[in-house]
């Protein structure tokens, strides 16, 4: 009798400990990153669309500084900018809000692509 209240305490204890390490875990924020790559004048993908929490990572493979700026041409936005970085260099932007972001390089205005960032459909 006495291995038996042993063993339903000790099942007890794993049941509450798994239950609060399962709480913890949705406490977690998963860590996604998107990558874009610009080459040859462009930014491959051009549209992306991400989950809320997504960090963009842009990397130029062009000889050349661009940069990746928030907005359009005739219209910047204040979101992000990057300012001119050059080959091999990177920047990163995590979209923490839901919506549209088109974005631009300062110095080529044909550059342009866009972000759509939506709910994370997992923590519905």
């Amino acid at each position: 009798m006495k291995s038996l209240m042993v063993v339903l305490l000790v099942a007890v204890i794993l049941t509450n400990n798994l239950t609060n390490l399962s709480a913890f875990a949705g406490d977690i924020k998963q860590s996604n990153t998107t990558n874009v790559d610009i080459k040859l004048f462009t930014y491959k993908p051009k549209a992306l669309e991400v989950q809320v929490g997504t960090t963009v990572v842009w990397t130029n493979g062009d000889a050349i500084e661009h940069s990746v700026t928030n907005g359009t041409p005739d219209k910047p936005g204040d979101a992000f900018d990057s300012g001119f970085f050059t080959k091999g260099q990177s920047y990163s932007f995590t979209f923490d809000e839901t919506g549209e972001y088109p974005y631009f390089c300062k110095r080529h205005n044909s550059m342009m692509g866009t972000v759509k960032v939506v709910v994370n459909r997992t923590s519905q």
